[in-house]
C-alpha cells in the first residue's frame, strides 16, 4: 500500500512563500480589495489570527459540510472587520479563491506515476492535512479513481504529524503499518508521522534540500516509480 499527501507531493498548490508566509492573509486582501471593501493588511491578519484561535479547532465538527464552517469563519472575520450590508458576492469570492488555491495544478508525471504503480499492482491512498473539498479537488483533476481510500484531516480529528489520521489510513486500507509507505513533501507532518507509526516513508525533496537520515528521499514522483519496480537494480 503506498499513501501520498496531496499538497506539494501529487499537485503543486499556492504556496505562503510567495506572499510573504501569509496566503490566506493575501487572499482576503485580494478579494476584499476586489470587492470594493478594502481593509489593511494588518488589520485582516488580526482578524484571522483571533478567529482561528476562536474557531479553527471547530473544523472537525463539520465534516460533510465544510462550506457551513467557511460560512460561519468568513462571517466571524467580516464581522471584526467591521464589513457589513450584503456579503454574498463576498462569501462567494473568497470561496472561489481559497478553493484555486488549495486545487493546485497537478505536476506533470503524477498521473503517469499513478498509473504505473496501479498496473504494477500496488494498492494506492492519500493522506494528507484537508478538508471535505479534497474529495472534490481529486475529481476535479481526475485523479479520484486511482486511490482506493481518501483521508484527510478535518474527519480524523486530527492534522499529520499527528498518529490518528494516519492510523485512519491504515485501518480504512486494512493494512498493517509495515505493509504500508507514505510519500511526501514535509520531512516532519510526512515522514516522521508515518515513521511514528510503523510505516515506511519516502521523502519527496522537490527542491534538494538534501539527505535525511532514516528515510529514502526521491526528487520526484517518478524516481519513486522507478525504484519501486521490481526490474530495477536501484533500491
Amino acid at each position: 500500500m503506498i499513501f501520498f499527501d496531496f499538497g506539494g507531493t501529487l499537485v503543486r498548490t499556492s504556496s505562503s512563500e510567495t506572499t510573504g508566509g501569509d496566503l490566506p492573509g493575501a487572499i482576503w486582501e485580494t478579494v476584499l480589495r476586489g470587492q470594493d471593501r478594502a481593509s489593511a493588511a494588518g488589520e485582516i491578519a488580526r482578524a484571522l489570527a483571533r478567529t482561528e484561535r476562536e474557531l479553527g479547532h471547530r473544523i472537525y465538527d463539520y465534516v460533510g459540510r465544510v462550506d457551513a464552517f467557511w460560512r460561519l469563519y468568513d462571517d466571524r472575520v467580516l464581522d471584526r472587520l467591521g464589513i457589513g450590508g450584503d456579503r454574498t458576492a463576498v462569501h462567494r469570492a473568497l470561496a472561489t479563491a481559497f478553493w484555486n488555491a488549495s486545487a493546485g495544478t497537478p505536476f506533470p508525471e503524477t498521473e503517469e506515476v499513478l498509473r504505473t504503480l496501479r498496473s504494477r499492482g500496488h494498492y494506492l491512498g492519500v493522506i494528507s492535512n484537508h478538508n471535505d473539498a479534497l474529495l472534490e479537488i481529486l475529481d476535479h483533476h481526475r485523479l479520484r479513481s486511482y486511490f482506493s481510500g481518501v483521508t484527510y484531516s478535518q474527519e480524523a480529528g486530527a492534522d499529520k504529524p499527528d498518529p490518528r489520521i494516519f492510523r485512519l489510513a491504515l485501518r480504512r486500507a486494512g493494512v498493517r503499518p509495515s505493509e504500508a509507505i507514505h510519500v511526501g513533501d514535509s520531512w516532519g507532518a510526512d515522514v516522521e508521522g508515518a515513521r511514528g507509526v510503523g510505516m515506511r516513508a519516502v521523502w519527496l525533496d522537490r527542491e534538494g534540500r538534501g539527505a535525511h537520515p532514516g528515510a529514502p528521499r526521491v526528487s520526484s514522483l517518478r524516481e519513486l516509480a522507478s525504484w519501486s519496480d521490481p526490474d530495477a537494480r536501484t533500491a
